[in-house]
């Protein structure tokens, strides 16, 4: 059967990894960009076909793919593009996207948003991925009746007022004060103003506020809102199920289901060594959920565990191996006992949850013919005691020389000229060299 593989690198930063084979063309989708170098893929694997690469470096700003993958070991089976938490891979066969629901197993994680949804602006303000869309229907601006010539007040109750954002996006008067969210403080609004002066008091904005915190002194306007302001959508494949949004909302409308279980652990003992400032790789590496933070209170690095999937990439970033991440579960959908290739999918699970990689099969290779092999008596040679004393007295005198600091440093620079002249000064051979030059 003939196989063809290879690999080709895309012009968004994507590799783009083939195997055609029987009429049948299978392609894996690889976005470095967006891999933030976990290693699900790399245990999950079942022919050790991905290396992890330098993830700390990475997470410092070397521009080089987390993970490195061998396209021919490569088996196309699909495994690392169903098991990815973060969907970095995308697989096709034929042309067509597989459905990673039709697959032997495949994740099971989710954000729901219920009912009970008042469109505002919280969750997509937060969210790590931008895996939320608002898609606003009308604003103010877009209505052309307007009051003339009334004067009147507004006034907002912040007792009432949640920050839901939503007046802001519907009306040029109102601004709300941005912030960066945190993970102790998603919120992403520390205050709400108004100006008066773009304001004609057409009391829209009364009936725009879900928690009737606006009054407004004014002459309410003919026009009749829609039922809808806006509308939020959630984008499964970019969302990292972190549950910022979950955090967030003030009207319990959002709900994440993580794909793993585990727990998140900082080895205390050892901490002194974090240098949050120089380093922060496991702040820089958590791009899509946002766990990590520097606690004013520890002066150092801490994590919110809440919004954590036990991806392990801060464990993989940590150069001094301060972090560890245990995974007690992986959740996977429900399917037939009798699907192909079980077993190997059930495994991977295995070995995600575990942090083990496949074992490599053990290779030998046997000739046409065996080879005969004709045991031999070993003759034992007698020790040359002066030889051997000659030998203990430079391995001593090496010793001698390594026990000085300027020449470790010399060794450890690459400056073997200094260290060559210290160990043949200490052998007396640099007299002899003096000698000859004189």
């Amino acid at each position: 059967m003939e196989v063809e593989r290879d690999l080709e690198m895309l012009e968004d930063g994507k590799f783009r990894y083939f195997q055609r084979a029987e009429g049948e063309l299978r392609e894996l989708y690889y976005d470095y960009k967006w891999c933030n170098g976990c290693g699900i893929c790399v245990y999950a694997c079942p022919v050790g076909a991905i290396e992890l690469g330098p993830v700390h470096d990475i997470a410092i700003g070397l521009d080089m793919p987390p993970v490195i993958i061998d396209h021919l070991k490569c088996a196309y089976c699909g495994i690392c593009y169903s098991f990815c938490p973060f969907n970095s891979f995308d697989f096709y066969i034929n042309g067509e996207k597989v459905d990673k629901s039709t697959l032997t197993l495949s994740p099971v994680m989710y954000t729901y948003k219920y009912e009970t949804c008042r469109e505002c602006t919280l969750c997509y303000k937060v969210c790590p991925t931008n895996a939320i869309k608002r898609e606003v229907k009308i604003t103010r601006q877009q209505i052309e009746e307007k009051n003339e010539g009334i004067e009147g007040k507004i006034e907002i109750d912040r007792d009432k007022c949640n920050l839901c954002g939503i007046c802001a996006e519907f009306c040029e008067v109102f601004k709300m004060v941005e912030k960066e969210p945190h993970p102790e403080d998603v919120m992403p609004y520390s205050d709400i103003l108004i100006d008066e002066t773009a304001c004609d008091y057409c009391k829209l904005c009364e009936e725009v506020c879900p928690e009737e915190a606006i009054k407004v002194e004014g002459k309410r306007i003919s026009f009749q809102l829609p039922e809808k302001l806006a509308e939020i959508t959630i984008d499964q494949e970019l969302c990292s199920h972190c549950g910022y949004c979950e955090e967030v909302c003030p009207y319990d409308a959002a709900k994440t289901i993580k794909p793993m279980e585990g727990k998140l652990e900082l080895f205390e003992a050892r901490m002194p060594r974090c240098d949050p400032v120089g380093c922060a790789a496991c702040i820089n590496v958590c791009k899509h959920n946002r766990v990590w933070y520097v606690s004013k209170d520890k002066g150092r690095v801490h994590f919110n565990e809440k919004f954590c999937v036990y991806c392990g990439a801060c464990e993989n970033a940590c150069p001094y191996d301060l972090i560890k991440v245990t995974r007690t579960s992986y959740y996977t959908k429900e399917v037939a006992t009798d699907a192909p290739w079980r077993e190997a999918w059930e495994e991977a699970v295995e070995r995600i949850v575990e942090k083990r990689r496949v074992e490599e099969p053990f290779k030998f290779f046997i000739g046409e013919e065996e080879l005969e092999v004709e045991e031999e008596e070993l003759e034992i040679q007698p020790v040359d005691e002066e030889k051997l004393r000659a030998l203990q007295e430079k391995v001593e005198i090496l010793e001698n020389v390594l026990k000085k600091a300027r020449y470790r440093r010399a060794l450890e620079s690459g400056d073997a000229e200094v260290f060559v002249r210290g160990v043949k000064r200490a052998l007396g051979e640099d007299k002899g060299e003096e000698k000859q030059k004189a």
